[in-house]
């Protein structure tokens, strides 16, 4: 425990040009984040933002992890909204700094309510049990307009 946190230390300081990381309640800057953003999962980017999909064009990336998979934060954040919405599922949204918004949708289960405060890293759920349940939507916006995620964030 004490070495990842001295990882996302150093990961944060990175991300804010030596500013240590955030504190619960105040939120760093999202913009000076560009390129340093974590993936909220491990796995495989399989479906682009702007790509064709079923329902048309991708307004955010898709992320297979295994089962069961934890979702984190991807950066410091304040939760907006947590539970089950329309056709995504269980859905969850960091409200960032600078206008930002981070959706994270299709998770198997929710650890997080409204309101609550999140520093990168933390804990948000995990992805469900089955095949189908384990492909993560991710969708970031900017002054409500989706963004493409991949240029924010290290994605491996």
């Amino acid at each position: 425990l004490e070495k990842r946190q001295k990882q996302a230390e150093s990961d944060s300081e990175m991300a804010q040009g030596g500013t240590a990381q955030g504190e619960r309640g105040k939120l760093r800057s999202f913009a000076a984040a560009r390129g340093h953003v974590r993936t909220p999962a491990a796995g495989k980017v399989v479906q682009l933002f702007g790509s064709q999909g079923h329902g048309g064009t991708s307004k955010g990336m898709v992320i297979v992890t295994r089962p069961q998979a934890q979702v984190t934060a991807p950066y410091d954040g304040q939760v907006v909204f947590s539970g089950p919405f329309l056709g995504y599922g269980n859905m969850v949204i960091l409200r960032h700094s600078d206008r930002f918004h981070t959706l994270l949708a299709g998770l198997g289960r929710i650890d997080v309510y409204a309101g609550q405060f999140l520093l990168e890293g933390e804990p948000i759920g995990a992805m469900g049990e089955g095949e189908s349940s384990s492909r993560l939507y991710v969708e970031l916006r900017k002054n409500n307009q989706p963004v493409d995620p991949a240029p924010w964030m290290v994605i491996k």
